[in-house]
Protein backbone atom coordinates (compact mmCIF):
# COMPACT_ATOMS: atom_id res chain seq x y z
CA UNK A 1 0.00 0.00 0.00
CA UNK A 2 2.75 2.15 0.85
CA UNK A 3 4.31 1.73 -2.35
CA UNK A 4 1.90 2.06 -4.69
CA UNK A 5 1.62 5.19 -3.03
CA UNK A 6 5.24 6.85 -3.60
CA UNK A 7 4.41 5.35 -7.20
CA UNK A 8 1.24 7.88 -7.33
CA UNK A 9 3.02 10.68 -5.49
CA UNK A 10 6.40 10.39 -8.10
CA UNK A 11 3.83 10.29 -11.29
CA UNK A 12 2.60 13.30 -9.46
CA UNK A 13 5.95 15.07 -9.74
CA UNK A 14 7.00 14.06 -13.02
CA UNK A 15 4.08 15.38 -14.64
CA UNK A 16 4.04 18.43 -12.84
CA UNK A 17 7.61 18.78 -14.21
CA UNK A 18 6.52 18.35 -17.55
CA UNK A 19 3.76 20.58 -17.70
CA UNK A 20 5.31 23.37 -15.86
CA UNK A 21 8.43 23.21 -18.38
CA UNK A 22 10.51 20.81 -17.49
CA UNK A 23 13.78 21.20 -19.63
CA UNK A 24 15.75 18.31 -21.16
CA UNK A 25 18.77 17.34 -20.09
CA UNK A 26 21.98 18.92 -22.16
CA UNK A 27 22.93 15.74 -23.61
CA UNK A 28 20.87 13.99 -26.10
CA UNK A 29 22.62 10.40 -26.80
CA UNK A 30 26.48 11.28 -26.92
CA UNK A 31 25.68 14.44 -28.69
CA UNK A 32 25.83 18.25 -26.75
CA UNK A 33 22.69 20.21 -26.93
CA UNK A 34 23.39 23.68 -27.37
CA UNK A 35 21.40 27.09 -28.37
CA UNK A 36 21.80 28.65 -31.61
CA UNK A 37 23.88 31.52 -30.27
CA UNK A 38 26.35 30.11 -27.71
CA UNK A 39 29.64 31.86 -26.17
CA UNK A 40 32.77 30.47 -28.36
CA UNK A 41 36.39 30.20 -25.98
CA UNK A 42 38.95 31.23 -27.81
CA UNK A 43 41.80 29.31 -25.86
CA UNK A 44 44.99 30.08 -27.00
CA UNK A 45 44.26 34.06 -27.19
CA UNK A 46 42.39 33.66 -24.00
CA UNK A 47 39.12 35.61 -24.90
CA UNK A 48 35.49 34.82 -26.23
CA UNK A 49 33.33 35.59 -29.13
CA UNK A 50 29.56 35.10 -29.41
CA UNK A 51 28.92 32.47 -32.32
CA UNK A 52 25.93 31.49 -34.39
CA UNK A 53 25.34 28.00 -35.19
CA UNK A 54 24.69 27.94 -38.76
CA UNK A 55 23.61 24.40 -39.70
CA UNK A 56 23.04 25.78 -43.24
CA UNK A 57 26.68 26.64 -43.78
CA UNK A 58 29.23 24.03 -44.12
CA UNK A 59 31.95 25.91 -43.15
CA UNK A 60 32.86 28.39 -40.61
CA UNK A 61 33.25 32.37 -40.92
CA UNK A 62 34.74 34.81 -38.51
CA UNK A 63 34.99 38.52 -39.21
CA UNK A 64 38.15 39.84 -39.16
CA UNK A 65 39.61 43.27 -39.94
CA UNK A 66 43.22 44.30 -40.94
CA UNK A 67 43.71 41.26 -42.24
CA UNK A 68 47.56 41.16 -43.39
CA UNK A 69 49.81 38.21 -44.36
CA UNK A 70 53.43 38.04 -42.21
CA UNK A 71 56.56 36.67 -42.72
CA UNK A 72 57.38 34.49 -40.69
CA UNK A 73 61.42 33.26 -40.80
CA UNK A 74 61.70 29.70 -42.50
CA UNK A 75 58.54 29.86 -43.70
CA UNK A 76 57.22 30.79 -47.03
CA UNK A 77 55.18 34.25 -47.40
CA UNK A 78 51.26 34.07 -46.57
CA UNK A 79 51.72 30.99 -44.32
CA UNK A 80 50.74 33.07 -41.35
CA UNK A 81 48.09 35.75 -41.23
CA UNK A 82 47.17 38.97 -38.59
CA UNK A 83 44.00 40.33 -37.92
CA UNK A 84 42.11 41.76 -35.43
CA UNK A 85 38.27 40.82 -34.23
CA UNK A 86 36.25 41.92 -31.57
CA UNK A 87 35.57 40.18 -28.77
CA UNK A 88 32.50 39.49 -26.38
CA UNK A 89 33.46 42.85 -24.44
CA UNK A 90 33.50 44.91 -27.35
CA UNK A 91 37.32 44.92 -27.41
CA UNK A 92 39.55 44.90 -30.40
CA UNK A 93 42.02 41.29 -30.17
CA UNK A 94 44.81 40.79 -32.29
CA UNK A 95 45.37 37.36 -33.37
CA UNK A 96 48.53 35.59 -35.59
CA UNK A 97 48.24 32.79 -36.68
CA UNK A 98 49.01 29.99 -39.44
CA UNK A 99 47.47 29.87 -42.90
CA UNK A 100 45.92 26.43 -43.83
CA UNK A 101 43.77 26.65 -46.68
CA UNK A 102 41.90 29.25 -49.03
CA UNK A 103 38.74 29.14 -49.63
CA UNK A 104 37.40 30.49 -53.03
CA UNK A 105 33.77 32.42 -51.98
CA UNK A 106 31.40 32.77 -55.12
CA UNK A 107 30.03 36.66 -54.76
CA UNK A 108 27.31 37.51 -57.53
CA UNK A 109 27.60 41.42 -58.32
CA UNK A 110 24.76 43.23 -60.45
CA UNK A 111 25.83 45.23 -63.60
CA UNK A 112 23.82 48.53 -63.13
CA UNK A 113 24.40 49.67 -66.83
CA UNK A 114 23.57 46.26 -68.62
CA UNK A 115 21.24 44.39 -65.65
CA UNK A 116 23.73 41.11 -65.55
CA UNK A 117 24.50 39.46 -62.96
CA UNK A 118 28.18 38.31 -62.81
CA UNK A 119 30.26 35.91 -60.49
CA UNK A 120 33.14 37.61 -58.76
CA UNK A 121 35.26 34.98 -56.73
CA UNK A 122 36.67 36.34 -53.19
CA UNK A 123 39.72 34.50 -51.79
CA UNK A 124 39.85 34.52 -47.81
CA UNK A 125 42.65 32.78 -45.95
CA UNK A 126 41.36 29.77 -44.09
CA UNK A 127 42.87 29.61 -40.60
CA UNK A 128 42.43 26.41 -37.76
CA UNK A 129 41.44 27.90 -34.59
CA UNK A 130 41.22 26.10 -30.86
CA UNK A 131 38.07 26.63 -29.21
CA UNK A 132 35.57 25.58 -26.64
CA UNK A 133 31.78 25.12 -27.04
CA UNK A 134 29.79 23.78 -24.04
CA UNK A 135 32.93 21.70 -22.46
CA UNK A 136 33.91 20.36 -25.68
CA UNK A 137 37.35 21.67 -27.30
CA UNK A 138 38.53 21.12 -30.76
CA UNK A 139 40.55 22.31 -33.42
CA UNK A 140 37.94 23.71 -36.72
CA UNK A 141 38.81 25.81 -39.61
CA UNK A 142 37.30 29.19 -40.16
CA UNK A 143 37.71 31.53 -43.05
CA UNK A 144 38.14 34.78 -42.69
CA UNK A 145 36.33 38.12 -43.85
CA UNK A 146 34.23 41.10 -42.99
CA UNK A 147 31.45 40.62 -42.04
CA UNK A 148 30.61 43.95 -39.95
CA UNK A 149 27.54 44.51 -42.19
CA UNK A 150 26.22 40.62 -41.17
CA UNK A 151 23.97 40.33 -38.20
CA UNK A 152 26.72 37.32 -36.28
CA UNK A 153 30.16 37.92 -36.85
CA UNK A 154 31.11 34.77 -35.84
CA UNK A 155 29.51 31.88 -37.92
CA UNK A 156 29.80 28.00 -36.58
CA UNK A 157 29.29 25.63 -39.53
CA UNK A 158 28.08 22.15 -39.96
CA UNK A 159 31.92 21.28 -40.40
CA UNK A 160 33.07 22.91 -37.07
CA UNK A 161 29.49 21.12 -34.97
CA UNK A 162 29.38 17.66 -36.12
CA UNK A 163 29.70 14.56 -34.32
CA UNK A 164 29.68 16.51 -31.08
CA UNK A 165 26.64 18.97 -30.99
CA UNK A 166 22.97 18.89 -31.68
CA UNK A 167 20.97 22.60 -32.32
CA UNK A 168 18.15 23.13 -30.40
CA UNK A 169 16.89 26.44 -32.76
CA UNK A 170 14.37 26.94 -29.70
CA UNK A 171 17.34 28.37 -27.27
CA UNK A 172 20.28 30.39 -27.07
CA UNK A 173 23.36 30.45 -24.48
CA UNK A 174 22.44 27.17 -22.93
CA UNK A 175 25.55 27.26 -20.80
CA UNK A 176 25.79 31.56 -20.56
CA UNK A 177 27.65 32.05 -18.01
CA UNK A 178 28.14 28.68 -16.60
CA UNK A 179 29.85 27.41 -19.51
CA UNK A 180 32.52 24.41 -18.61
CA UNK A 181 35.38 25.85 -20.32
CA UNK A 182 37.90 28.07 -19.03
CA UNK A 183 36.82 31.02 -17.82
CA UNK A 184 38.72 34.10 -19.46
CA UNK A 185 40.31 36.53 -16.80
CA UNK A 186 40.80 39.61 -17.94
CA UNK A 187 44.56 40.84 -18.35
Amino acid sequence: MLESRYRVYGLSILVALIFLGFKQPAVAGEKIVIGWLEKVYISRHNFSLRGKMDTGAKNSSLHAVDIEYVQEKGKPQGSKVRFKVIDTEGEYRIMEVDVVDEAKIKRPRQEVSTDRVTVDLETRPVVELEICLAGITKRIQVNLTNRASMNYRFILGRSALTGDFVVDVSRKFVYGSGSPCRKIKKP
